[in-house]
C-alpha cells in the first residue's frame, strides 16, 4: 500500500486505553480500508505501545459501512453493493501470528480515530 507522506499529519491529542492509562498519538493517517467488495477512506490514529490488537475499527466505520457487530459470534455483518450481506469474521490463528510479529518487530499498533 503506497501512503503519501503529506497525508501522514502529526498529532497532539492523547487516547485513553480500555484500561484507563492514557497514550499520545503520534500521528494520523487517513487509509483505504477494504472489506467484502467494499472500500472506505477511514482516518487511523497511530500509537506507539504494546497491544492486544491491530486495529480497532470504531462507529464511524460501522455507520460508514452500515454494519452490525455480533459480538456473541464475534463477527460484523454489512450489505455489500451487490446486495447481499457479508460476514466479517475473526481469523484468531491470523490474529496470533500477526500478534507475535509485531511483539518481535515492536512495530507501533494502528487505532482509528474515534
Amino acid at each position: 500500500m503506497m501512503v503519501d507522506l503529506k497525508d501522514i499529519k502529526p498529532s497532539s491529542r492523547a487516547l485513553t486505553g480500555f484500561n484507563g492509562s492514557s497514550t499520545q498519538l503520534l500521528v494520523t493517517i487517513p487509509l483505504n480500508v477494504f472489506v467484502g467488495g467494499v472500500s472506505k477512506l477511514v482516518k487511523f490514529s497511530v500509537i506507539d505501545t504494546k497491544t492486544q490488537y491491530n486495529a480497532i475499527l470504531g462507529t464511524l466505520w460501522l455507520h460508514m459501512m452500515k454494519a452490525v457487530p455480533l459480538t456473541y459470534h464475534q463477527c460484523v455483518k454489512f450489505p455489500t453493493r451487490e446486495g447481499t450481506i457479508f460476514t466479517l469474521k475473526k481469523n484468531q490463528r491470523l490474529a496470533r501470528r500477526m500478534l507475535i510479529s509485531n511483539f518481535k518487530d515492536q512495530q507501533v499498533a494502528f487505532l482509528v480515530e474515534p
